[in-house]
């Protein structure tokens, strides 16, 4: 256990953590921030991003190493593990990983969310087997060949037209007859789909179960309506249908809403005293890279101000 005591740990590597690395490094703070993967996170996997102002096409994975080479430029300590454990209702908040434990006066939550899985038997049999939850990484070890994409939002169809640059087809499956992509990436979708000719909608339609022996040959499909299943011939299947709270390794008295989100105020204070939460981990009515960037910003601002406050 470290006897150093931060003025701030941010929990996380996100656009909202590091934004909120970049503005407690100009406030003087005192700072930690820990990351136990890769920097960016969701748009690290992105594979454009259209929507972020100064950018107007960038992949997310440029984007976010842009982001992560400006913190590098800030006093900001950064460590590279994994928090298993906080205790963050006293004065002195503790947070544990692996091999340490470290202290701070104040915490900003940017932990971020998990993807969601199809929730079809066997899922994780075929993980790196033809299923995956990254098109960026992924897409060029399907060159050519069939694949479906599971989702109906912006990262799900922005993701098939990507995949469609290079595979013979692209099954997109949706659970809803209209998508809630923006107006404009639909748009782009209709147009890719004239110009290419090789994306194919399924809609009203739900992951059923995935067929093959060492590795996906086939994806089944139930159309919602009907309860009918049909198999679609795939090599591969890429899963685009958002991100859910866990919040399991943060403090329980610490204030969420029924879907695991964390409860804050508009200046992200949780009901914890100098615990504040960022990013997509919040609730909150719209996430997006933007939204995280200000959430990262107005969090620090009001730790700094707390702080000073309490002395």
């Amino acid at each position: 256990m470290e006897d150093k005591i931060y003025d701030l740990i941010i929990l996380g590597g996100g656009p909202a953590s590091m934004s909120a690395g970049v503005y407690a490094a100009q406030m003087k703070l005192d700072t930690l921030l820990i990351e136990k993967e890769t920097f960016g996170g969701q748009i690290a996997t992105t594979s454009l991003v259209t929507n972020y102002l100064g950018f107007p096409s960038i992949s997310g994975e440029e984007l976010s190493n842009q982001m992560h080479k400006h913190l590098e430029t800030t006093p900001v300590h950064i460590v590279k593990e994994e928090v298993t454990k906080t205790e963050l209702k006293n004065d002195i908040k503790k947070v544990y990983t692996h091999s340490n434990c470290y202290l701070a006066k104040a915490v900003i939550v940017g932990i971020g969310t998990q993807v969601r899985k199809l929730g079809v038997p066997d899922e994780q049999k075929y993980l790196r087997r033809g299923l995956s939850y990254t098109t960026l990484k992924d897409r060029d070890s399907f060159e050519g060949k069939v694949v479906a994409i599971v989702g109906g939002g912006n990262s799900a169809i922005e993701d098939a037209m990507y995949l469609a640059e290079k595979c013979k087809k692209v099954y997109i499956v949706h659970r809803r007859q209209e998508f809630r992509a923006d107006a404009g990436v639909i748009s782009d979708l209709h147009r890719t789909m004239e110009e290419r000719g090789n994306i194919e909608l399924t809609l009203d339609s739900k992951p059923h179960g995935i067929v093959g022996n060492e590795k996906v040959e086939g994806f089944e499909v139930e159309h919602i309506p009907t309860g009918n299943i049909n198999t679609l011939t795939v090599d591969g299947i890429f899963v685009a249908i958002g991100r859910g709270a866990d919040t399991d390794i943060i403090d329980e008295e610490i204030a969420r809403d029924p879907s695991g989100y964390i409860i804050t105020d508009t200046y992200m204070r949780t009901n914890l005293d100098m615990v504040y939460a960022v990013g997509d981990i919040r609730t909150t009515p719209l996430r997006q890279i933007a939204t995280a960037v200000a959430d990262g910003s107005i969090a620090s601002v009001t730790a700094f101000n707390d702080i000073k406050n309490k002395k």
